[in-house]
């Protein structure tokens, strides 16, 4: 079977055909965007289906001679589900002489799962689409073969949780002497049980003005998680930086203020988000200004005598404004540290916590088990630090065993592959139509190009 000459009687009639609607008015380009698109894919299970078929006469060639092998069935078919749609292909049987042991050397060679239905790269494309879609809806555009939304989950599952450190670490910033943590948590649905929290941090080096209200982080590196991220932080910033000052920015959870127990030259700041909104709640409806001046002027006990006030005012405010009242109290002194410089640590977490996080894991009516959360959420950061999350699940796909991969003589199954090399194939305009006469007389092949329409075999 030479695919390669079905292939260009396949194209030619295609091309053909289509451009002859299109200029005549019968399609328009629309029609005919999708009819090449459809051609391409049935275009691409041809070719995959040929050539696994060739790879298994040319593994049956290498393993033949050493008669290690006795064939059970000559062609047993298998399905798979690729990018390109489903494609059907037909191999080998073998059962092993010395140990009784039955297998398919073009699967096992080709690393393709017992069981698998879809191709590794179409699963790396699931997971690459769930990280921003549900799973049916990555399922739908990863392939054009219907796919379950379980399948997403089981690729998901092979994958397992992805480490903060999967993307690609920059190059070594020895001489920046300031970085800065921000970090956030999101509350996540379960499906059974309470919500959980899923926190973030990000480390960057600085702020850069675009345009008059948008500034964009410099160096961002991002971390999530269940767990603390700061043993992950730490070490981020031990090969990448030298010794820098670290200022910590968050609304002064517990778990954000023991940063400072693993980072080395590190403060922790209050984000004026956080601030202005406990301010909003002990004032209510009334301006926050009496509050805010206490708060510059550095006197606790005029800002007591403003929440009291408030109290005194509206008695039945007074868990509302005692609960904000504590919350200022009890970060006074990360508090002053922002007010003293409120550009510099101007806060963007609740920004990121719902552009990373929240975008798919809770701003929709949605329930995650614990693990899947956690998956998403690496997922995304892993986009977020500029890794390719394709490549990524691809490489963890497709990681050979070497226990798995059958011993076979490579240097005999190359000279067998090259044996079914197709010939080069070169279209020549000039010889497509030339009938006998003066000009094809001189080059004495006229037949053979009409018969070849132009095309020359090149061996």
């Amino acid at each position: 079977m030479n695919i390669i000459q079905q292939i260009l009687s396949l194209s030619t009639d295609f091309f053909n055909t289509n451009m002859e609607s299109l200029v005549t008015g019968q399609a328009s380009l629309t029609d005919v965007t999708l009819a090449v698109q459809e051609f391409v894919q049935n275009l691409g299970r041809e070719v995959l289906s040929a050539m696994l078929e060739q790879a298994d006469e040319a593994i049956y060639e290498t393993v033949k001679p050493q008669r290690t092998y006795q064939i059970k069935e000559t062609a047993r078919s298998r399905t798979l589900v690729t990018t390109f749609g489903e494609i059907t292909f037909h191999r080998r049987y073998y059962r092993q002489k010395d140990t009784g042991r039955y297998t398919y050397l073009l699967d096992e060679w080709c690393q393709l799962p017992a069981y698998s239905r879809i191709e590794a790269s179409c699963q790396a494309r699931m997971a690459e689409h769930a990280k921003d879609m549900s799973y049916a809806k990555a399922a739908q555009v990863a392939t054009p073969v219907p796919v379950s939304k379980q399948s997403v989950r089981n690729v998901l599952c092979r994958l397992g949780t992805i480490p903060n450190t999967a993307a690609p670490l920059p190059e070594r910033r020895p001489k920046v002497s300031e970085l800065f943590i921000e970090a956030d948590e999101d509350h996540v649905a379960m499906q059974q049980g309470n919500s959980r929290q899923l926190r973030l941090a990000y480390v960057y080096e600085g702020k850069v003005a675009e345009g008059k209200k948008r500034r964009t982080l410099t160096a961002k590196r991002v971390f999530t998680g269940y767990g603390m991220p700061w043993k992950e932080i730490k070490e981020y910033i031990q090969t990448v930086y030298d010794s820098p000052e670290i200022t910590i920015l968050g609304d002064g959870a517990a778990w954000i203020q023991s940063a400072t127990s693993y980072l080395e030259k590190s403060r922790c700041v209050t984000d004026g988000f956080h601030v202005v909104k406990y301010l909003r709640q002990i004032a209510g409806t009334e301006t926050i200004q009496p509050l805010y001046d206490a708060l510059l002027a550095n006197d606790r006990e005029q800002f007591c005598r403003e929440a009291e006030q408030k109290i005194r005012h509206r008695p039945y405010r007074r868990k509302a404004i005692r609960r904000g009242q504590q919350y200022i109290l009890n970060h006074w002194e990360g508090i002053r540290d922002w007010l003293q410089n409120r550009e510099t640590f101007a806060s963007s977490t609740e920004g990121h916590v719902s552009h990373i996080l929240s975008a798919r894991l809770s701003s929709r009516g949605m329930g995650w088990s614990k693990d899947g959360a956690e998956r998403i959420a690496r997922l995304r950061t892993l986009a977020e630090n500029g890794g390719d999350v394709w490549r990524y699940a691809l490489d963890c796909l497709t990681k050979k065993h070497s226990d798995t991969v059958p011993d076979l003589n490579e240097q005999e199954l190359t000279r067998q592959c090259r044996r079914r090399r197709l010939p080069y194939c070169v279209y020549d305009a000039e010889h497509s139509c030339r009938m006998p006469g003066s000009e094809g007389a001189l080059h004495g092949r006229w037949m053979k190009d009409i018969q070849n329409s132009g095309y020359h075999h090149i061996h």
